[in-house]
């Protein structure tokens, strides 16, 4: 494909049928925006965001555009790395392939540490040894802890390796995490991001032995992941609600069975085998 920026906004405009005049009205004069448009001259970014506003179309859309309606390779790693299942081992292994074909090209620090995780959960599907995992993901680690904010790229590699070192180490990061958060509410997204934390502290407290405060995690995550229609969180906070329950002497069976039967209807094995062995790990000396 040989495309100019230029040349991209022009299709734009004129597939939506918008004169020159409409889309430069009170941003730039009609006669650069024609140079522009035919790649005699640059704009700044500062004007090109304003006329992507006039035109209607996210900087996402027009990267998405401009690269003949595909994402990018670097784009389709992050992307998938942020929505993929992490017991999904065939997707895993078809993108860390792509991350390692990627690198091997140009070297890029943050799908270096995307292909890193990859490769960790993986040794983890295939050994479920978490101190292994730990090791594999250690340089991932070491590049965030040293920051003092984290950018939501930052986040999603944060969210991955949450529950591999300890709890009191994580509860200090979650404050972090949850101020840039914060910065972040109204993004599409975020709002998951912040329930997937509270339910990977449910698992840290889980396995400190801490079920009164677990409970008290997913308690507050579950309204959450109902009004995010987030069914997949919503069914593991319910076992882990069941679990805690038990684990603190009263019937939790009813939440468990309930969590388990939706992740049946949803035909998600992986999570499904996730809580199950959940439930054998805590339940099965009562």
């Amino acid at each position: 494909m040989d495309r100019t920026i230029g040349s991209t906004i022009r299709k734009i405009r004129t597939d939506k049928n918008y004169s020159q005049r409409y889309v430069t009205d009170g941003i730039m004069t009609q006669s650069a925006y024609s140079k522009f448009e035919l790649n005699k001259t640059d704009i700044s970014f500062f004007l090109l965001v304003k006329i992507l506003e006039k035109l209607e179309v996210s900087m996402d859309e027009f990267l998405y555009i401009h690269n003949d309606f595909c994402l990018t390779t670097k784009n389709r790693i992050i992307s998938s790395f942020t929505s993929i299942s992490y017991n999904d081992e065939v997707r895993l292994t078809e993108l860390m392939r792509l991350a390692e074909d990627y690198l091997d090209i140009d070297e890029d620090l943050l799908v270096r540490d995307v292909q890193t995780l990859f490769e960790g959960l993986l040794l983890f599907i295939s050994t479920s040894d978490d101190d292994l995992l730990k090791t594999s993901v250690t340089s991932v680690w070491e590049r965030l802890s040293v920051k003092n904010q984290f950018y939501l790229t930052d986040l999603y590699l944060l969210n991955a390796i949450y529950y591999l070192f300890p709890l009191e180490t994580m509860l200090q990061m979650r404050k972090l995490a949850e101020s840039s958060l914060a910065r972040y509410k109204q993004f599409p997204k975020v709002p998951r991001l912040h329930l997937n934390f509270s339910v990977n502290i449910s698992l840290l407290l889980m396995k400190e032995n801490r079920f009164a405060e677990a409970q008290d995690e997913v308690e507050a995550a579950i309204p959450y992941a109902k009004q995010q229609k987030a069914f997949l969180q919503l069914s593991v906070c319910y076992v882990r609600k069941g679990i805690c329950l038990q684990m603190l002497e009263e019937d939790g069976q009813y939440w468990i069975a309930k969590g388990i039967t939706m992740l049946e209807v949803l035909e998600e094995e992986g999570l499904l085998r996730m809580v199950e062995e959940e439930v054998a790990r805590y339940t099965v000396h009562l």
